[in-house]
C-alpha cells in the first residue's frame, strides 16, 4: 500500500509538473522552425534553426530529468555530435546532429500529451476529493441556495430518498470509486507521457554513434556556405 501512495505522489507530480517544460518547449519549437524555415532561402534561417536546436538541449534534459521518478530509473544520457571546430562551424554543428532533431521532434509533439495529463492529473485529483469531503461542507450549499445540488435526483432514482445523509453517502461512494481508479488512471498517463520522452529524448546513446567528430558533406557545405555570408556582411 505504501508503494501504491509513493508511485501515486511521484505520478502526480510528474503529469503536474510536465506541463511548465512542455508550454516553453513548444513554443520555442514551433516559433523557431516557424522563422527558420521560413527565412531559409537566405543565411539567416540556418542559424535560427541551430539556435533553436541548442535552447532545446536545456528543455530536454530537464524532460530527461524527470523520467526516473516514473521508470524507476535514471534516463539513459543522450549522445551529441561534437565538433573540434570553433566559431560559425561549431555553433551551426546541432544542424548535423540526430538528437538535437530528436529534441525538436519530442518538443512539438510531447505538449498535446503533457497538456492531457496535467487535466486529467488536476482534474481527478478535484473530482475525488470533493466527492470524499461532500459531507463536510454540502450544507452550507443547501442553506445558502435553499435547495439541493442535483444529487438528490439520483438518490430518490435509487431509492434513497432525498435527504442529506442519502445524498452525503452517494457522493462519498462516488469518491471511494474515483479514488480505487484514481492511481491507475494517472500511472497510465505518465507512463505514456514518459514512454513518449524516452523513446525521443534517449534514443541516441554513445553506443548508437562513434565516439569521434562526424563530419557530413552536406552539413559542412551549408556551415561553409553560412560563414561565408556571415564574414561577407
Amino acid at each position: 500500500m505504501n508503494k501504491i501512495f509513493k508511485q501515486l505522489g511521484a505520478d502526480t507530480g510528474y503529469l503536474l509538473a510536465s506541463l511548465p517544460i512542455a508550454l516553453p518547449a513548444f513554443l520555442i519549437t514551433v516559433t523557431g522552425l516557424a522563422a527558420g524555415l521560413s527565412t531559409l532561402v537566405i543565411w539567416i534561417g540556418t542559424p535560427i534553426l541551430a539556435a533553436t536546436l541548442f535552447a532545446m538541449r536545456g528543455l530536454a534534459a530537464a524532460g530527461r530529468g524527470q523520467l526516473a521518478a516514473v521508470t524507476g530509473r535514471p534516463a539513459t544520457a543522450p549522445h551529441y555530435r561534437h565538433t573540434e571546430s570553433t566559431g560559425a562551424r561549431r555553433f551551426l554543428a546541432p544542424l548535423a546532429d540526430g538528437q538535437s532533431w530528436l529534441n525538436l521532434l519530442w518538443g512539438l509533439v510531447n505538449f498535446p500529451v503533457a497538456l492531457a495529463g496535467f487535466v486529467a492529473a488536476l482534474a481527478w485529483w478535484a473530482a475525488t476529493l470533493a466527492s470524499l469531503t461532500y459531507p463536510l461542507y454540502a450544507w452550507a450549499i443547501r442553506r445558502a441556495t435553499g435547495e439541493g445540488d442535483g444529487l438528490e435526483h439520483a438518490t430518490r432514482w435509487l431509492g434513497w430518498g432525498d435527504s442529506y445523509a442519502a445524498t452525503a453517502a452517494l457522493a462519498v461512494l462516488g469518491g471511494l470509486v474515483l479514488a480505487l481508479f484514481l492511481p491507475l488512471v494517472l500511472r497510465g498517463f505518465a507512463l505514456v507521457q514518459a514512454g513518449l520522452a524516452n523513446g525521443l529524448l534517449a534514443s541516441l546513446t554513445e553506443h548508437d554513434t562513434p565516439h569521434h567528430p562526424v563530419r557530413t558533406t552536406t552539413a559542412d557545405a551549408e556551415i561553409t556556405r553560412v560563414q561565408e555570408q556571415l564574414s561577407a556582411a
